[in-house]
């Protein structure tokens, strides 16, 4: 005598495979694109989580930092109000050696992991044309750059020797830029360091970056200024 288990009903294997059909193999380039995909939203998640995860931060107990704050103000068009021009390069000299500045947060741009030693302004470039508050006003003679060339007494007023281990602030620049018709354009340059605009770089490098090992030095020398202030 025959059984059901025996000789399974062909539209019993029918159901099975409408429920479980054959799955499409996946071809190697959408594996590897899968691959891709899934590393690209890690990274991201990460650096979402940890926006200090980068190379911002000291070497060792001997790396040093220098902090210079720099604004740039041209008489152009009332867009300039609102947006604010920044140097896209900032140089300082250590005898012939010239370094440029490695991470910057609004007008501060910082120097980092360097070496013990007397350091200086050596120049600095704003790029001109890069947007709507870029167009000097009937000008036929507009460079398409604003070089700072620095004088000897900038430079004097700038240098700063940089023990190890520690954070620095160089001072502020304050750059206006006059745009002459038919002219080339006059630039300023006014230096100041008080105790007031050192506080607010250092605080201003602590707030931005608390984790990093530059924002905790920052920490302790805001300690230390703030306690000069109080009555």
């Amino acid at each position: 005598m025959s059984s059901n288990s025996e000789h399974p009903n062909p539209s019993d294997r029918n159901s099975d495979n409408d429920l479980f059909p054959d799955k499409k193999p996946i071809s190697k380039w959408e594996s590897f694109s899968s691959g891709i995909f899934r590393k690209f939203l890690i990274l991201l998640l990460v650096t979402y989580l940890f926006p200090e995860c980068s190379s911002f931060g000291p070497k060792n107990s001997q790396s040093s930092l220098i902090i210079v704050h720099m604004t740039i103000v041209k008489d152009e068009m009332i867009l300039d109000e609102l947006i604010d021009p920044r140097f896209q390069k900032v140089t300082l000299r250590k005898g012939e050696k010239s370094i440029e500045y490695n991470e910057s947060s609004e007008h501060y741009y910082y120097f980092q992991n360097l070496k013990e030693g007397q350091y200086e302004i050596f120049d600095a470039v704003h790029l001109l044309n890069r947007g709507a508050s870029d167009f000097a006003f009937s000008s036929t003679k507009q460079p398409n750059k604003i070089d700072i060339d620095f004088d000897p007494e900038e430079i004097r007023k700038s240098r700063v020797d940089l023990l190890p281990g520690t954070v620095v602030f160089m001072g502020s620049f304050h750059v206006t830029v006059d745009f002459k018709f038919q002219e080339e354009p006059k630039i300023s340059v006014r230096y100041s360091k008080t105790n007031e605009e050192e506080l607010a770089a250092m605080d201003h490098l602590y707030k931005n970056y608390p984790r990093s090992g530059w924002g905790q030095k920052a920490k302790n020398r805001v300690k230390l200024l703030s306690s000069f202030t109080q009555p």
